[in-house]
């Protein structure tokens, strides 16, 4: 993302000549003895620049302090130009920094200036930085609505080079939200928008991107291909970072496939490519995937060794910008010891000329030679003590900092440790919560077994018996003495009262099954299965397979209901002679087929008829599904999955039950 940040400062012109310090600090001094004027101000802001570029890529704290300079000198000469770069280069060095909330104070600034000029193109770069920073502060909202009216600018004045930009932001706030469809379809854009324009770096970025998206939506082939044409396109742009990030998420891809060969050598060539040009952050990520493979293929020594250079390298990157920053005091205390080598010999060399005026003049002009050196001397003296000053500052510099990474050693082996504790504390929360869980499903499942006992023995012992009577008056009546109409009327009430005496039985035995409880699923679809065959013209086969031992009561009362259901729509409907259940207890939950050798399911309504529906509403308080392909004149199949929950609590197997 630095790329992308300064590639919107570029679009600006900044005094690009390669000086050094020294050089471009004496250009400002002749500055700023010249006279007030628009010259002045332009040479001003065009040297200013330089310098602060110059510091951007070598010490962050004195870029700032030019940065400042800048703002504070466009304002007193209201220099609006000027002062949007200022602003905007101000919010870039404060991204780096980490400094997210100053960089979107100052691009808030700078987005003020540019609207009231009517400056279209520094608006969007504004807007584009600004959703940058909310991104860093996963201000996800905030960050896409500035990046749409970003673009929605670029749209009415075009500047391809900072759609990209835009473009890249926007593509990477959705896929850190999850928006896959979204991210895939901006960074498309970005890759056809940086191949129309030739640029190698966005093309190869865009295509990076878009692997990365299909690789979370989890297409690795395509994630594959998209990662390899971006790193034969990454060889043009000739940077190494660039090249290394696409071989480490290829890499990473093949880690999570568990290839570990391939993910291997693709971290080996990360290594070669990083250790080329000494990139720390490239080699500690690849060490730290090394780790991860060589843990998995059970290499401990070689694990070991990687994840101590992934250690080491992470705490040299942190030791090395400490001391860049001390590197950076250092070569101002060298500036300054410069500076007073350059004044101890014009001192030199104005004694000399004093000497060799002396031989020739007078006694007055002793007395203003003498006068001269002790002029002379008191400059001197000063330097000396200004240049104590500057040691001492240098030395206190130099103590804060060592202080400041040893109270940052203290605060991260603190928050090492709350981290530790925070975890335990929530896997002791997760197992509790899981285990109220299943106290609350035991205790609901015993209401229901209860209210289902009540209402079967009212349908048994009331309704069974009611039908009963009513039978056994109907058929006390001679149908002798009926007319014929009377003796149609009482057979179609005789079968009537037969049938609905029959269906009181079956939502009776549906309800609550009969030794369901006691002999378990196995036992009791055996007999049910053993009583269709005696009573029926069809012929029913039960194939168990790997059910050992009992499941949990809530799973086979539910499954024995899914089974009586679909055998009794075989019966109703399917015309068939034969039907063949299966159970297979697998790994991860229970498998169930029905099949029957019947006419099938001819549509779609009666695919979804009231038992069907009901097979569905049990099916989804187990989190199962059910599938009925379809096959014409094949008869009727039905396949259902029930998963068993398995939890597992620090690596062990700690209980098991049904539900999502």
């Amino acid at each position: 993302m630095k790329k992308v940040l300064l590639l919107w400062l570029l679009a600006f012109p900044v005094f690009s000549q390669t000086i050094q310090f020294d050089s471009l600090k004496q250009a400002l001094a002749i500055v700023n003895r010249q006279p007030n004027g628009y010259a002045k101000d332009t040479q001003y802001c065009r040297v200013i620049k330089a310098i602060m570029k110059a510091y951007g890529d070598i010490n962050i704290d004195s870029s700032t302090f030019y940065n400042s300079r800048l703002i504070e000198f466009c304002l007193s000469r209201n220099l609006e130009s000027e002062l949007i770069y200022g602003y905007q280069y101000g919010g870039y060095l404060s991204q780096i920094k980490g400094d997210h909330h100053e960089s979107i104070n100052l691009h808030y600034k700078a987005l003020v200036v540019a609207e009231k000029r009517n400056d279209f193109k520094r608006m969007a770069i504004s807007q584009g930085a600004l959703a940058h920073a909310y991104t860093s502060l996963k201000s996800y909202g905030k960050a896409i609505n500035l990046s749409k009216r970003g673009l929605a600018i670029l749209s009415k004045h075009p500047d391809n080079e900072i759609q990209m930009s835009i473009l890249n932001v926007l593509g990477s706030v959705y896929r850190e939200q999850g928006q896959l469809e979204e991210a895939l379809k901006v960074n498309t854009q970005l890759y056809r928008l940086a191949r129309n324009e030739n640029d190698p770096w966005y093309e190869s970025y865009g295509l990076h991107a878009v692997g990365r998206v299909f690789n979370d939506m989890g297409n690795h082939a395509k994630a594959i291909d998209f990662y390899q044409r971006a790193f034969i396109l990454s060889k043009k742009t000739g940077s190494i970072e660039l090249q290394g990030n696409i071989i480490l998420n290829t890499a990473d891809l093949y880690i999570q496939q568990k290839k570990w060969n391939q993910a291997y050598g693709y971290c080996l060539m990360a290594k070669r490519m990083a250790a080329s040009v000494k990139h720390g952050s490239l080699l500690m990520e690849a060490d730290e995937k090394l780790y991860e493979i060589f843990k998995n293929t059970a290499r401990p020594t070689e694990a070991l060794k990687a994840y101590e250079r992934f250690v080491f390298l992470r705490d040299s990157l942190s030791r090395e910008k400490n001391q860049q920053r001390i590197e950076a005091l250092q070569a101002q205390y060298d500036n300054v010891q410069k500076t007073n080598a350059l004044q101890n010999e014009r001192v030199k060399r104005l004694a000399g000329e004093v000497r060799n005026q002396q031989l020739g003049r007078t006694a007055n002009g002793l007395f203003l030679a003498t006068f001269s050196i002790i002029i002379i001397a008191a400059m001197l003296f000063w330097n000396v003590k200004q240049l104590r000053t500057k040691n001492r500052q240098i030395d206190h510099q130099k103590a804060l900092l060592e202080n400041a990474q040893a109270a940052l050693e203290g605060i991260n082996r603190t928050l090492e440790a709350r981290v530790e504790q925070r975890s335990g504390e929530l896997l002791t929360a997760n197992l509790e919560l899981v285990q109220k869980n299943e106290e609350i499903k035991k205790a609901l499942f015993k209401g229901q077994s209860i209210e289902r006992k009540r209402v079967a023995i009212e349908l048994h012992d009331n309704l069974s018996s009611l039908l009963s009577a009513v039978k056994m008056s109907i058929q006390s009546i001679d149908p002798r003495y009926l007319s014929e109409q009377h003796q149609a009327i009482y057979q179609s009430l005789t079968h009537l009262i037969q049938n609905a005496y029959a269906e009181v039985r079956n939502i009776s035995h549906n309800i609550l099954p009969v030794g369901l409880e006691k002999d378990g699923l196995a036992k009791t679809l055996e007999t049910l299965v053993g009583q269709l065959n005696k009573n029926l013209g069809i012929h029913f086969s039960l194939s168990i397979l790997n059910l050992e031992g009992r499941l949990p009561i809530e799973i086979e009362f539910n499954l024995y209901s899914i089974v009586w259901e679909l055998i009794n729509n075989a019966i109703r409907h399917s015309q068939a002679n034969t039907v063949q259940i299966t159970f297979v207890r697998t790994t991860v939950g229970i498998s169930l087929s029905v099949r029957d050798n019947g006419i099938g399911m001819g549509s779609e309504n009666e695919k979804r008829g009231i038992g069907l529906r009901n097979i569905h509403t049990r099916l989804e308080s187990l989190g199962g599904t059910f599938d009925i392909p379809q096959e014409v004149g094949k008869g009727t199949l039905v396949h259902v999955e029930i998963p068993i929950e398995v939890v597992f609590f620090d690596g062990n197997l700690t209980a098991v039950g049904n539900g999502r």
